[in-house]
């Protein structure tokens, strides 16, 4: 960077390796974040799975004793028979096996008890027989159910049938002999667990999952049954996001009402906290099909365990924590999915950057534009002052031949005297930090004459003529000095750009709410994408800081400054004939006779 030295390097690699640290430490910070809350999610779902396996426990002991303490009590489906023993026939099972269950009206409901021989696989039936698609499940099915070593092992089992009338179910249960041979199966017409779900509901009932699980349950120790839940204290004394204006929500519950808020849970559990405030309980068949949910249509979650109990037909159990409760279950909550911190660290370290490589954007500009701008006031000082010092020259050597060449020189060294002038007023109006100008009327056709008087000899020097378009007076409200330099500046341009020999024209114009005083030449115009960018400081549109139309950029940019300081506007425009016609609204006034001056 040989004009701007190491400073803007430094600053562009600074600026880059904040973004990368900003970047790397996002990433680390992500990653971190993400596996908390993968532990915390994992941590709750162990939970769910847990409850499951228990729900999944209590079941299989709910179902063993109505099938090994009730049903099946004449048979001892727990103790080996002989080899050779003379089994018992299906009817030593009593009319109504399990006296608990409620299928339905006994005239509706007739129970068949059965008893399949092996290896024959001849069944006996006592009492009604099922129908065809049962009896074919109980010949063909059973048996291999019944041997199996899970079967062996528990003395039971249930299989889910779906015969015309419904669902139902077939309770049975194995006969062995001690060397594990199976010998028959015993059974019977239940419904247990399609159609009789008392024991679900019991399970949820009574069944306590959370105390003391799950840290923050403070159970009460006086006995009077009063418990409430919140988040564990974290460091420093206040709890996680506990507030007053924190939502309620309450729902009924046994034993009490149960005040749901989010940060804090209060209520009156002798037995613990209901299950109904924590998780929604499923058990589906091995179908996937829904047997039972408590409560019913509760809400789903992806905070969920499952644990099978293939005893009762291949149930499952699925239990699915409430979305509002899971994050209880976790010592400082389950963390949000919000952008980390750190994001905002990387968005603040990358807008940084931008706002600095912009900066630095800007800074390489200013320089190339000083660097223009020195190189052009160079090339607009130098070819003045040599046009002076060579006719004072000619003059102090009296080399001029007549009076004609004298007067013509001295002409000469006034105008060069003048251009001078005008650009040092240009490059100190460019230097103020705010322009102050008086605001009185002004006699805008005067100016405008004034200033074509002024130029007039610049113009000849180029073969162009100045006319003025006056009809009519007009006055406006501004700063006659300002006006005059305005006019000064474009007509400048207009000479510099346009053709030699064309004719330029000032007019003015009386319109209902401004004065227009605009400017019109024969040059080539102004493209429509660079209209905009002419008014920028040191800005120049075509040329080269060694040909005749070399400048400092800075006069149409002050002419906008001028008029915006006299609340004043200007615009730039094609010509219908070709050329460029510069535009000033004035403001008018209503006081009478303008300003000449």
């Amino acid at each position: 960077m040989r004009a701007y030295g190491a400073r803007p390097l430094l600053l562009g690699s600074a600026l880059l390796g904040i973004v990368i640290v900003s970047a790397l430490a996002v990433r680390e910070s992500m990653r971190n974040a993400q596996a908390r809350k993968s532990a915390a999610e994992r941590t709750v779902k162990d939970f769910a799975k847990f409850a499951a396996y228990i729900y999944t426990s209590r079941a299989y002991l709910f179902a063993r004793d109505r099938a090994l303490f009730q049903a099946y009590v004449p048979i001892h489906p727990s103790e080996p028979w002989a080899p050779n023993a003379k089994l018992p026939p299906a009817s030593i099972l009593a009319a109504i096996p399990d006296t608990t269950e409620r299928c339905g009206p006994p005239a509706q409901w007739p129970i068949y008890r059965f008893r399949v021989d092996l290896p024959s696989r001849a069944v006996q039936y006592v009492g009604s027989r099922p129908v065809p698609a049962i009896d074919a499940i109980i010949r063909d099915s059973i048996p291999k159910l019944a041997d199996s070593r899970w079967v062996k092992r528990a003395g039971f089992g249930y299989l889910f049938v779906d015969p015309p009338g419904g669902r139902e179910t077939i309770a049975y249960a194995p006969a062995a002999d001690s060397s594990g041979k199976l010998l028959a199966v015993y059974g019977y017409r239940s419904c247990y667990g399609v159609r009789d779900t008392s024991d679900y509901s019991q399970m949820y009932a009574v069944v306590r999952v959370l105390p003391p699980m799950v840290p923050g349950y403070i159970e009460d120790q006086s006995g009077s049954g009063n418990g409430y839940w919140r988040p564990p204290v974290k460091s420093g004394g206040k709890r996680d996001g506990a507030s007053a204006n924190d939502g309620l929500r309450s729902d009924g519950m046994g034993g009490g009402v149960a005040q749901i808020r989010t940060e804090e849970m209060k209520g009156h559990w002798p037995a613990g906290m209901p299950a109904e405030s924590l998780f929604v309980m499923t058990v589906t068949d091995d179908k996937d099909r829904k047997i039972y949910q408590a409560p019913k249509g509760g809400q789903s979650s992806d905070f969920y365990g499952v644990s099978p109990l293939m005893y009762v037909g291949g149930a499952a159990f699925w239990v699915a924590l409430r979305p509002d409760v899971a994050k209880f279950l976790v010592v400082g909550g389950i963390p949000s999915s919000g952008v980390p911190a750190s994001v905002m660290l990387l968005i603040g370290s990358i807008v940084l950057a931008i706002a600095g490589f912009a900066s630095l954007r800007s800074e390489i500009r200013l320089v190339n534009s000083r660097q223009r701008f020195l190189a052009n006031v160079s090339h607009e000082l130098r070819t003045p002052l040599q046009q002076i010092l060579m006719f004072v020259q000619l003059l102090r050597l009296g080399r001029t031949r007549n009076e004609g060449e004298r007067d013509r020189s001295l002409e000469i060294i006034e105008r060069e005297t003048h251009r001078l002038i005008s650009l040092s007023n240009s490059v100190l109006a460019a230097a103020r930090p705010q322009l102050q100008l008086r605001s009185t009327p002004v006699d805008v056709v005067n100016v405008a004459a004034t200033a074509a008087d002024f130029f007039t000899p610049l113009a000849e020097a180029r073969k162009m003529r100045i006319e003025l378009d006056v009809p009519q007076s007009a006055t406006a409200r501004g700063d006659p000095g300002a006006i005059r330099q305005i006019l000064i500046n474009v007509l400048d341009n207009a000479a510099k750009y346009g053709p030699i020999g064309q004719t330029i024209t000032i007019g003015v114009r009386n319109e209902p709410h401004s004065v227009r005083l605009w400017v019109d030449d024969c040059g080539a115009g102004i493209p429509k994408a660079q209209r905009e960018n002419v008014w920028k400081p040191f800005y120049r549109g075509g040329g080269t800081v060694d040909d005749s139309t070399g400048g400092a950029g800075l006069g149409l940019s002050i002419v906008r400054d001028l008029a915006a300081a006299m609340d004043a506007s200007v615009d730039l425009a094609e010509r219908p004939t070709g050329g460029t016609r510069f535009t000033l609204n004035l403001q008018p006034s209503r006081n009478g006779k303008g300003d000449p001056s």
